[in-house]
């Protein structure tokens, strides 16, 4: 945030913590759902709202992220794991993610159709943290499918606790994605021109190390295997843990330089660039509304 910047509205349990880099307008306290439902259901339509430039950046968007879900190539392409994830998961199934590159690829491309069905420790980034989540993910929804889905150097901070999964009999499955590597720490160390250094290792046998405590482990040998595969395990009681070699070589030109080229050619274009300024008052309920529920921080 900056001086005379964009207006912000603060909408949260508690007051803003006010700092240099965040000093909200406006605060909303209270509870969160009930605050934006009150807000959608006074604000009325206003005939000068034009959402036509938002839409248009959507519409690139939904297109942009479909490319690569069909990939074949193998080890298997982020895309297209993503995209087998989401076709093997029902919409309530819960995905825990772990923290690695293919976190922000989920981010990105997986699409959540209800609430809190995607578990992703976006600001702390522990690694470590997939299969803990997904483990106490089934302990509260022991009906619904889960899947942890961790990088193989996340997983191996916490892969002791497939002890604990198996000797509770849960039914989880587990995915590795494996390059060998702390592919998200490599990555950055590149991106600020370090030499590639210290982060590429070794890993144990991931199916013998599952059957060690109980597990049942698979290793992806096909991109086309990889869908039926994640069917088998998610219909299959007990503990699954499935190893997928992953292919990250396009990783920098896409999120690095053609993300930043398309958000350029959006802006640039004028058939998708932004819509005038709006013009035109609130209306008298939503003045109203917010007069009364908005208070301005201290």
């Amino acid at each position: 945030m900056k001086q005379g910047g964009t207006e912000v509205i603060h909408i949260s349990f508690r007051s803003a913590e006010v700092d240099p880099v965040y000093f909200p307008q406006i605060e909303v306290i209270g509870d969160i759902a009930n605050a934006i439902w009150q807000m959608d259901t006074m604000l009325e339509k206003q005939s000068h709202w034009n959402f036509s430039s938002m839409m248009r950046v959507k519409e690139k968007h939904d297109a942009n992220i479909l490319e690569g879900a069909d990939d074949t190539r193998f080890p298997v392409y982020p895309q297209r794991m993503v995209a087998e994830v989401r076709k093997a998961m029902p919409d309530d199934g819960i995905i825990c993610l772990d923290n690695g590159v293919y976190k922000i690829w989920f981010a990105r491309n997986y699409r959540a159709y209800k609430p809190n069905t995607v578990l992703l420790d976006n600001a702390l980034a522990t690694m470590g943290a997939g299969l803990p989540s997904a483990m106490a993910a089934h302990l509260v929804y022991p009906e619904r499918k889960v899947m942890a889905i961790c990088g193989d150097g996340g997983f191996m901070m916490n892969s002791q606790e497939l002890e604990t999964a198996v000797r509770l009999k849960m039914n989880i499955t587990v995915v590795i994605l494996n390059d060998n590597s702390y592919g998200m720490i490599r990555w950055k160390q590149a991106n600020m021109g370090f030499d590639d250094w210290g982060l590429q290792y070794g890993n144990p046998d991931f199916i013998k190390y599952a059957e060690s405590y109980g597990a049942m482990g698979y290793r992806v040998e096909d991109s086309a295997k990889l869908g039926p595969m994640l069917e088998h395990c998610l219909n299959s009681p007990g503990v699954h843990l499935v190893e997928v070699p992953v292919d990250y070589s396009d990783n920098d030109r896409i999120l690095n330089k053609d993300i930043k080229k398309l958000s350029a050619a959006i802006r640039l274009d004028g058939t998708s660039g932004v819509d005038a300024p709006i013009e035109g008052g609130e209306d008298a309920n939503a003045k109203k509304f917010l007069s009364r529920l908005f208070k301005q921080p201290k």
